[in-house]
Parts: structure tokens; C-alpha cells; sequence
């Protein structure tokens, strides 16, 4: 007989998946030495506590003042008591007895915790609010945030050498070492993974961002609580910038002169961010924007509500035509990712959402519920004024989308070998039997005679080929008649 390995056998599957805190998850990946540091610093304790799940957030305040347990009223509520309780030993934040078994808050994030909680977050940032002389006043700080963004996501989409030359060099290899790109700085390829994080809200972007920047920073063995100490300190303080009426240029906070090198180059990559905005580093002082509200925010919140939203600029219809009313190159690039697009005119662009270009998206590794989110998230206002935040996006359209994913997953991909051109019946059936005892076989043809068993399967056959010529003494070289691919 002998053997071909194919590209893969059949399988049917089904998978899901649940997002979690990125911020919360980095925290967990750190040693407990590190997060302990961390626990200990009121600022660090108390954006811990806000980037909790709400039911984490009350059993920790139960914990603090009770030492209890919220209660559950039945058995779905426990077991989600649970799987927070579990996070929040992930985080160290608390610690079960040896002797009763029983579960405390750790005394140094109970203690940071409570003081943060007394004086509050404008306070425990320790950033010094400057009063802003003329001379010093920023302008259009808000545009250029959103520009200094926008550079960083062109730099993905449309891969050029000016894109290229708007980032820094700390960008570039963070965006390589997430492999979000690939190849030199000469001639960039987008991968898989970029393509996904094109699709994904303002705030998980700059989250992944953020994380993605920290795990580059422990890779060079930098202290990672230096770093992540002040970008919370800076975190904390968007609660200004939603105050109604906020104009970032007319506040202004002190940059720290003892602030370290990796803090500095901190405050460098926020300001490539756009979450702040520093005019002259000699002014030794910078203005806060409203791109900051995306790093106050845990991103597993639905964050891209579109009730929010007031500057959509997509419109799609029942008939899957998609109406883009903007001349930004880089909002086109992401809607082509997933639309045929068939007219372009100086303010407008015309598309529609077709199989194959669905299709297309989901061979980049992008997920339908990422192209239906991000068509929600950038939904024009007169869509959600109509239709509702949901709606905004035609069900109809929603579910072919979905639709079209799910003809991908019928099948799961593996491989196997196939064995064929048997010398005789009985050398058929016995690798058949055999291969079904070993729960190996995939699949058979008794007319075609050919035999498919899983990759793990190929050497037990190749050893129980060789057992049987050994008794039929036809020599025990499975080699000499089985290949493999």
C-alpha cells in the first residue's frame, strides 16, 4: 500500500470566544513580585478597581468593608461570583487561607485602595495642574490629537514611505514584534493580525496599543512599574476632559523634572498617541485631549454603543450598499477591506458588501462580528436616529454577513494521511480494523479501497504494516512500499 498526506480531513467545529480586560490580563502575565509593587501604589490600586467587571468591583468592595461574598440569588449568579473571584486572585488582589480555607483582601491593595478612595483620582495623580500663560497656549490641540492617531493608523492601512517616515521607530517595531506587520522598513506588509486591528473600536485599539508598548518595554528589561505608574497617573486624569465644556488648551500639567528616561519616552509615545499634547518640550508642560477617555475605559465595555457615536459617516442599506460621506483616505482603506467599492467622488463613496468581498476580509483573519461592529460603531447619525443603535445596520445585512462566515467554519482543517493501491482485500480491511480499534481512522472506501487516518495514526499503521509482513515473512520494510508527503 501506499500513503499521501492530503491538505486536511474534514471536521465540523464550532468555537467562541470572550473577551477580557487587556489591561488586566498584562497585570496577571507580570511576576507577583512586580503587580505586588503595583498594589501597593493608591493610584495603580484604584484604576485597578475601575478597570474591573462590575460584579469583581462589588465583591472587592464587600471584601474591603464586610469580608463577605455579595449574595446570589441561583446558581448562574454563583458560578459568575466565582469566575470573578478567580480573576481577582489572577491579580493577587486577594488570597485564600491555608487553614480555613477562607478568602481576604490583600492588606496592601485594601490599604492603597481606601486612601486613593478618600482623596480621589484628581488627587492621587500627583500631576500638577499649571496655570497656562498666553504664550504656552496650545492650539487645535484636539485636531492635531486625532491627526497624531490617524498617522499611526495610515501607517497600516496604507503603507508608504511617507506613512512610514510619521511614526517613530518605536512604532514601527512595536507594531512588528505584535505581528501586526511584516518585512523591512522599506516595504511593509500588513498581516493578519493588523487587519484585525484596523477593524476594532478607538478604545481597544489604543488599549492593544498601550499593552503591545509595555510588553516592549519589559522585553528590554526596563522596571515596567516605572512606566505603567505615571501612565496611570495621566489616566486618571480624564475625568477632567469629560467635564462639560473642557478646552484642552486652557490646561496645561507640569512634566515631572525628575521623571526618569523610559517615563519620558513614555510621555513621547502618549503624545504620538495623541491622548496628550506637548507643543515645545521647553514649555515643560502638556495639555490633555479627549482621546485620553479611550485609555479611562476597560474596552471589553461596549464602548462603541453607537449611541455615542455623532460623527458616523456610513450608511448601509437592505440592498448591502454601503454610502461612505468621507474624503479620508484611511477610513476608505478600512471600509475596502470588506466592500466592493464601485464610485468615488470628492466627498462621497460608494460600495457594496458582497460575498466575495466579505470573503476576502475573513481570509485576513477578520471575524464578522468585527466588520458588524465596526459598520455599527460608524454608523451615520440620521441611521441611529432612525433605526436605533442596533438596527443602524440592516439585520438583514448583519446576518448574511454572519452567514457567509459560517460557510468558512463547516469545515476544520487537519492534516491526515491517505493510503491507497493495497496489494490485496484482506490488506484493506486489516489497516481499516485496525485503524478503527486505534480510534484513529477518518474515513474509508471500501470500493475505491483507500483508508484516511489522523497524522498522529500514520506511524502506528506504518508499525502494525510492518508486524504483519514480518508474520507473512514478506520482509518488515513498511518504507519500502509506504511514502508519506
Amino acid at each position: 500500500m501506499s500513503s499521501d498526506q492530503p491538505a486536511a480531513a474534514p471536521h465540523l467545529t464550532g468555537t467562541s470566544s470572550k473577551n477580557s480586560c487587556l489591561f488586566l490580563d498584562f497585570l496577571i502575565t507580570i511576576p507577583p513580585k512586580t503587580r505586588q509593587r503595583l498594589l501597593q501604589k493608591p493610584s495603580c490600586a484604584f484604576f485597578i478597581y475601575r478597570m474591573l467587571p462590575p460584579i469583581a468591583q462589588q465583591t472587592t468592595i464587600q471584601l474591603i468593608w464586610k469580608g463577605s461574598f455579595p449574595t446570589a440569588s441561583d446558581v448562574e449568579e454563583t458560578k459568575e461570583i466565582e469566575d470573578q473571584v478567580k480573576l481577582l486572585k489572577d491579580l493577587g488582589l486577594v488570597h485564600r487561607q491555608t487553614t480555613d480555607g477562607k478568602l481576604n483582601i490583600d492588606t496592601d491593595y485594601k490599604r492603597s485602595y481606601m486612601y486613593a478612595a478618600m482623596l480621589g483620582a484628581a488627587q492621587i495623580s500627583s500631576l500638577v495642574l499649571e496655570p497656562n500663560e498666553g504664550n504656552r497656549r496650545g492650539k487645535d490641540v484636539e485636531k492635531k490629537a486625532v491627526e497624531r492617531w490617524d498617522c499611526i493608523l495610515r501607517y497600516l492601512a496604507l503603507p508608504s514611505e511617507e506613512n512610514t517616515q510619521a511614526v517613530s521607530e518605536t512604532t514601527r517595531n512595536l507594531f512588528k514584534k505584535a505581528n501586526f506587520t511584516s518585512g523591512g522598513d522599506t516595504q511593509i506588509e500588513i498581516t493578519t493580525f493588523g487587519f484585525q486591528f484596523l477593524l476594532l473600536s478607538p478604545v481597544k485599539q489604543m488599549w492593544t496599543y498601550v499593552i503591545e508598548y509595555l510588553k516592549l518595554e519589559m522585553s528590554q528589561g526596563q522596571d515596567i512599574v516605572e512606566v505603567i505608574e505615571p501612565l496611570i497617573q495621566i489616566v486618571l486624569l480624564a475625568n477632567r476632559v469629560q467635564v462639560a465644556g473642557f478646552k484642552a488648551e486652557r490646561e496645561c500639567y507640569q512634566i515631572d523634572a525628575n521623571w526618569t528616561e523610559p517615563q519620558n519616552e513614555l510621555l513621547n509615545h502618549l503624545r504620538e498617541l495623541g491622548v496628550i499634547f506637548i507643543r515645545k518640550r521647553k514649555d515643560g508642560v502638556f495639555f490633555l485631549t479627549q482621546l485620553l477617555t479611550h485609555l479611562a475605559t476597560n474596552e471589553t465595555i461596549d464602548d462603541v454603543s453607537a449611541e455615542k457615536v455623532s460623527n458616523g459617516k456610513v450608511i448601509v442599506e437592505t440592498n448591502f450598499r454601503v454610502y461612505a460621506y468621507t474624503s479620508s483616505l484611511l477610513q476608505l482603506a478600512i471600509i475596502a477591506l470588506f466592500t466592493e467599492m464601485t464610485y468615488r467622488f470628492q466627498d462621497m463613496s460608494v460600495g457594496m458588501i458582497t460575498r466575495e468581498s466579505v470573503r476576502g476580509a475573513l481570509q485576513h483573519g477578520i471575524t464578522a462580528a468585527q466588520i458588524i461592529s465596526f459598520l455599527r460603531a460608524n454608523a451615520h447619525p440620521q441611521c441611529i436616529a432612525t433605526s436605533g443603535p442596533v438596527n443602524c445596520l440592516p439585520i438583514t445585512v448583519a446576518d448574511q454577513i454572519r452567514l457567509w462566515e459560517d460557510e468558512r467554519r463547516r469545515m476544520n482543517l487537519k492534516d491526515a494521511y491517505i493510503y491507497s493501491h493495497f496489494e490485496s482485500e484482506d490488506e484493506f480491511h486489516g489497516v481499516c480494523e485496525y485503524a478503527r480499534q486505534q480510534n484513529i481512522l477518518l474515513w474509508s472506501d471500501n470500493q475505491q479501497k483507500l483508508v484516511i487516518v489522523n497524522e498522529d495514526g500514520h506511524e502506528l499503521v506504518r508499525q502494525w504494516y510492518k508486524r504483519e509482513k514480518s508474520k507473512t515473512g514478506a520482509g518488515g520494510e513498511a518504507s519500502s512500499s509506504t511514502s508519506s508527503a
